[in-house]
Parts: structure tokens; C-alpha cells; sequence
């Protein structure tokens, strides 16, 4: 099995380490257990196998049924089983911003490069998308970035919501702005005011 090891959060005993996995290469006969969980930004939704969270979503602007669509369309040939107990180890883990994690991440190699930059992104800090590009060295890939970002299966531990507008705006996020702000106040950032609209 293929592993890298990854640092999400504040470093130490007292951050979240997550492990990054991409087995099973293929979702082919996969059994993703799912479930849905309370949080103080909204109802999560995540899928899993084997201890690794495949997917997982925040229910802002969609249902928690519409969400777990969204999420299992991504895997086609998996079976999914509702197992909330299966997954509930992981999700308590990320809620605590404690202990050891495991996602599982298959793309692109394009793609797997933006997501794991998103990793090395501490916690409470926001980078540009322009920034991002700069980082992974391919700065004139601004909407290649953006559109990786967007296609991140595993909200908030793969922080895609750290990464906000050059120009200081929040910028959008798969599961709703409100959610995006939510994430972001949770975590300390610094997020510039949103402009007063003219009278």
C-alpha cells in the first residue's frame, strides 16, 4: 500500500496528522460505508472504506441527501452502505483536531500536486489561488488551480477552503460561502471584511 505521510494543522501533539492514501487505486467493487454527523459548521457527510474517508461534504446550500449524491457520483461502481459507525472514528478525530486521520486521494497527477499543496497550508492562513499557483510552480494555471481545487473529495481536512481571492475576497466554495466562512472563522483567519454595498 502506498502511502505518504502529510501534517494538516498545527503541528505537534496537538494537531490533526493526516495520512494520505490512493489505494484501492480503483473504485471497482469498493464498499463505502456513509453516514451523516452534526458539526458546528453544518451536517457532514463522508464515505469510507477500511479506515480511510473518501469523501467527505458539508451540507450548506444542499440537502444531506444531495450531498452524498454529489459525493458518490465520483465512484460509480462503488456500493454504498449506510455505516455512520464505520466512519465515526475519523469524523471524531476531525471535530477534536486530534490525532490521526486517513484520506484516501486519486487524480491526476495535476490534480494530486494542488492537493497536496492544500495540505501544506497551516492552519488559520489563507493563500490566493494565484499564490497556490506560484507554490506548486505553475503560475499561468489559474483556472486549471481553481478548477482542482473545486474537485477536492475531502472537505475541510483537505483545507481547498483556505484558499481565497487575490484581492481579499472569500471566493466561492463547493458547499456554500457560508459554510466557506464558517470554516475559516472556526479556525482563526483573518478574512477581510466584505464590502459595504452603496447606498
Amino acid at each position: 500500500m502506498t502511502q505518504i505521510a502529510m501534517s494538516f494543522g498545527e503541528t505537534g501533539p496537538s494537531g490533526l496528522n493526516v495520512t494520505v492514501t490512493a489505494m484501492p487505486g480503483d473504485d471497482a467493487g469498493a464498499v463505502l460505508c456513509h453516514g451523516t454527523f452534526p458539526s458546528p459548521i453544518g451536517t457532514l457527510v463522508a464515505l469510507g472504506a477500511d479506515g480511510a474517508l473518501w469523501g467527505l461534504g458539508i451540507a450548506g446550500d444542499m440537502t444531506p441527501a444531495k450531498v452524498l449524491t454529489d459525493l458518490a457520483i465520483r465512484w460509480p461502481r462503488a456500493r454504498l452502505v449506510d455505516n455512520p459507525k464505520a466512519l465515526t472514528p475519523a469524523i471524531d478525530t476531525l471535530l477534536t483536531g486530534h490525532g490521526d486521520v486517513t484520506v484516501r486521494l486519486v487524480g491526476t497527477e495535476f490534480q494530486m500536486l494542488v492537493w497536496r499543496a492544500l495540505l501544506n497550508i497551516p492552519l488559520g492562513e489563507l493563500i490566493s489561488y494565484a499564490g497556490l499557483a506560484q507554490r506548486i510552480g505553475r503560475p499561468k494555471a489559474l483556472r486549471a488551480i481553481g478548477t482542482a481545487v473545486g474537485q477536492n473529495p475531502v472537505s475541510w481536512i483537505v483545507p481547498c477552503h483556505r484558499v481565497t481571492r487575490s484581492g481579499g475576497g472569500i471566493g466561492g466554495y463547493h458547499w456554500g460561502e457560508a459554510v466557506k466562512h464558517a470554516l475559516l472563522t472556526r479556525e482563526g483567519a483573518s478574512i477581510a471584511p466584505r464590502p459595504i454595498a452603496a447606498m
